[in-house]
């Protein structure tokens, strides 16, 4: 009971911080599927899954997911294993389903708007079912994929992923129609025990961000991620409790210890921490053989002077020492890996200084007792994980940009964004914005983005990232202009002074009027195009009134006619060395 009070005390107040903030902060969905390559002692064939992501995007270019994935259709199989053909001839298949949920963290390289590569690392739980049995495990998860940019807030997302477990084939190759002690059975217990596997596959998914920031923007944050003025080194001794679940032999116990890391920004952070057991679960200096240790990742949802939410994600090992005896003492204790997620609540002092209190759910696997498994199946096992303490904060000694900078920035951007909104809201009654103009400030904002970009790739000498940014500056260009001429009509007021043609028939125009007068005027042809030019230049000019363009109109056309008079005056000319009579009439 007490567990569910005190999440659910977190989480009431994580939801109404969360709101504070979303300038940065987007907000994500993504459906899955991928073709798995299981490991042949897996006993496993290959075969699909099909699930999806739903997290949080800080800023551009990291995102913080939940994942969850299961199987289709997955059959066991044999041949991963050296088996004598009686064995093999015993063996039957049978179906396998396989579950995954986790947390996953994405890092996306910048590159251009329609490519970029991003690199993730997860944990999570693997839960197996094959012959009526369970079994449980924790994996580790790293990929390196690519997403195309489809729409503004949709994107195409490739992957090729790597997955790290502990398995036991047995109880998936068992066949429970026959005794335990029968010969296939007997073989599969003295030959088939658990592993550590490494399976790939390969993913594919639409990636759909459903608020927040435009993903395909830089914000105030992922500007922070290349100057790292926010940059801190961190330090922070905690106590702990443990309330193992009940099927654990480990027993409740007070743990001291600290944290070591780095926040990147005022919003993520990275840590490693290790804590020390205390012994009879009270807080002394009598220290107990179980320690864990590990990593884990730190997003703050938002920034405040005030009570600040946050998350973490991570996983380690919980070590048993050798003389450690847990509940029951004849019982094995055995170290493992866990993953753990929690919920947190900081309480800022000083841009130094903070006050901490997380509630983690920390998982680990453990045996079960199963009548119908050939061997005792890992289940899982959900053990609730205390700490607090106080956070201290190194930064540089002439860092200007301070936390209490940064809360009042903050602050005056609010106050600035809900006038400048409430602005837009009563403009937007007497002049609504067209979705055309939308479109073209999409545009324009994109071009600025790229703008930024290369201005940053040239701070940082980098010739060849700039090259490739300035093609794409010329696409987005080319897509604005395009968008523009077959969008947005030439004003009416203007239409009967205007005279269109494409360039194919202005240079066929131009081609003509000079190969007419060519023989007929003193001028060089070079004059001749410079005239004209300087007529067409006149013609568009903004500047002169509506009355001079229309005699300049009528003075091209009067001058078109006289010429083409002059061509029919003109003499023929005769090759040298010809003699030819004319007569009166034309006859010869």
């Amino acid at each position: 009971m007490k567990r569910k009070i005190f999440t659910s005390f977190f989480a009431i107040t994580l939801g109404f911080n969360a709101v504070a903030q979303v300038k940065d902060i987007s907000f994500a969905i993504a459906p899955t599927g991928e073709y798995v390559l299981w490991n042949k002692k897996s006993a496993i064939q290959n075969g699909f899954m099909v699930g999806g992501y739903v997290g949080f995007g800080f800023g551009r270019n990291l995102e913080l997911l939940g994942s969850y994935s299961q199987s289709l259709g997955l059959k066991s199989r044999i041949d991963g294993f050296s088996v004598p053909d009686n064995i093999k001839d015993a063996f039957t298949s049978s179906d396998v389903d396989v579950h995954r949920w986790g947390g996953e963290l994405k890092g996306n390289i910048p590159m251009t708007y329609s490519f970029q590569p991003y690199v993730t690392l997860g944990a999570g739980i693997q839960t197996i079912k094959a012959n009526e049995t369970k079994q449980d495990a924790i994996y580790y998860a790293f990929g390196l994929g690519t997403k195309f940019n489809l729409t503004r807030r949709l994107t195409l997302n490739l992957q090729a992923k790597g997955t790290y477990f502990n398995s036991d084939a047995s109880n998936i190759l068992y066949k429970p129609s026959e005794a335990r002690t029968s010969t296939y059975n007997q073989w599969i217990t003295d030959n088939i025990s658990n592993e550590k596997m490494l399976n790939w596959s390969l993913q594919a998914g639409l990636q759909l961000y459903l608020g927040g920031r435009n993903p395909n923007e830089l914000t105030e944050l992922d500007n922070s991620y290349t100057n790292l003025k926010n940059f801190k080194v961190v330090v922070a001794p905690a106590i702990g409790y443990i309330d193992f679940d009940d099927d654990n032999n480990f027993r409740n116990t007070y743990l001291a210890g600290a944290s070591l890391g780095f926040d990147f920004t005022e919003y993520i952070g990275v840590r490693g921490f290790y804590y020390q057991a205390m012994k009879e679960e009270k807080v002394s200096l009598n220290f107990d053989k179980l320690s864990l240790y590990g990593a884990e990742f730190l997003a703050r949802l938002n920034v405040s002077n005030g009570v600040v939410p946050y998350i973490t994600v991570g996983a380690g090992y919980l070590n048993v020492g050798k003389d450690y005896q847990g509940k029951v003492s004849t019982a094995e204790n055995r170290s493992g890996i866990f993953a753990k997620g929690g919920l947190g609540l900081a309480i800022p002092l000083s841009k130094h200084l903070e006050l901490f209190g997380v509630a983690n759910l920390l998982y680990t696997t453990g045996n079960e007792s199963a009548d119908n498994a050939l061997k005792s199946p890992n289940k899982l096992q959900g053990n609730v994980f205390y700490n607090a303490g106080i956070r201290i904060k190194f930064a540089k000694e002439n860092e200007k940009y301070t936390y209490q900078d940064l809360v009042n920035e903050l602050q005056t951007t609010e106050m600035k964004e809900g006038k400048e909104q409430a602005k837009g809201q009563n403009d937007t009654k007497a002049t609504p914005i067209s979705q055309k103009q939308k479109d073209i400030d999409y545009f324009n904002a994109q071009i600025a983005t790229v703008e930024r970009q290369i201005q940053l790739a040239y701070r940082q000498n980098d010739i060849n990232n700039a090259s490739s940014l300035l093609k794409e500056k010329e696409k987005w260009e080319e897509l604005r202009n395009n968008y523009v001429a077959e969008h947005i009509p030439y004003p009416s007021e203007n239409q009967a002074n205007l005279v269109r043609m494409t360039p194919e028939q202005l240079q066929t125009l131009i081609s003509e009027i000079v190969n007419k007068i060519e023989e007929g005027e003193g001028k060089t042809p070079d004059q001749r195009i410079d005239r004209l030019e300087k007529l067409l230049l006149e013609i568009n000019n903004d500047n002169k009134k509506i009355e001079e363009q229309q005699k300049m109109n009528q003075s091209i056309l009067e001058a078109v006619k006289n010429l083409e008079g002059n061509i029919q005056k003109t003499n023929v000319v005769v090759p040298t060395g010809q003699k030819t009579n004319t007569t009166k009439n034309g006859t010869k």
